[in-house]
């Protein structure tokens, strides 16, 4: 497999097989979520620095909206949460909630990671907290000056994420906000003990696979459970849909 790397376009994984090829849409792309997703006859786009957006939503079999800076909170109405956030990217919350919302309309398969996962709760009529040390205290820690690790209570099955016969699984943790009021969209299926959610996937009426996760798959070991069902199921869900 040989990798190409083009600047501020895209990311290709090109095997001898042309027809075969996928193509997934990173919201915001980094090294790390490229060599976690990446397979062969993969084509990944990251979206961030490609100029005209709409030029590459039709070629998505498959989008990650990935980690990043705080949303604006004036996406869910709440002002009051301007002075708890850390730096804001408006062009960034344009851009994903036009990739949501293409995603959403066509059944696009879809994973959210941390901000992302807050993104589609947004998208979706959902809400924020600010700054979890601020308004719910810290009887969980869910960042301290980087990435900590804290346990996660699983309150409902989905195989998608969690393939484990477990109560409680430890996952990495790098974040200040988290979901507060949840979209009726999505399902919570797992959560911090201090009543965080950390993991919802969208009912199916609404949509046949779109999952997302506040801790980061793509930082576990490559060996880790979670993080390679999550891969795989995504995957799974590209194929299938393109049987149809």
């Amino acid at each position: 497999m040989i990798k190409f790397i083009i600047p501020f376009v895209f990311i290709c994984v090109f095997s001898c097989n042309l027809q075969e090829k996928k193509t997934i849409i990173l919201s915001k792309a980094s090294s790390k979520y490229i060599d976690w997703i990446s397979e062969e006859n993969i084509i990944i786009l990251d979206a961030y620095n490609i100029k005209n957006t709409d030029s590459i939503l039709n070629l998505a079999d498959g989008v990650i909206l990935t980690g990043g800076e705080d949303i604006n909170p004036l996406e869910y109405n709440d002002s009051s949460n301007l002075k708890l956030c850390g730096p804001l990217d408006y062009y960034r919350d344009t851009l994903e909630r036009k990739i949501f919302d293409y995603a959403f309309k066509n059944k696009i398969p879809l994973i959210g990671i941390c901000r992302g996962m807050q993104m589609i709760n947004v998208a979706t009529g959902g809400t924020l907290y600010g700054d979890l040390p601020t308004q719910i205290g810290t009887e969980v820690v869910h960042r301290n000056n980087g990435e900590v690790s804290h346990e996660i209570v699983l309150c409902d099955t989905s195989k998608l994420i969690f393939p484990l016969n477990a109560d409680t699984v430890l996952v990495n943790s790098y974040h200040h906000q988290g979901l507060k009021k949840i979209s009726p969209y999505l399902r919570v299926i797992a959560r911090s003990f201090d009543g965080i959610p950390e993991a919802v996937v969208m009912n199916k009426d609404h949509h046949p696979f779109m999952i997302a996760v506040q801790f980061h798959p793509e930082r576990l070991e490559k060996n880790n459970q979670i993080s390679r069902v999550i891969k795989s199921s995504f995957y799974h869900q590209i194929h299938k849909k393109h049987k149809r």
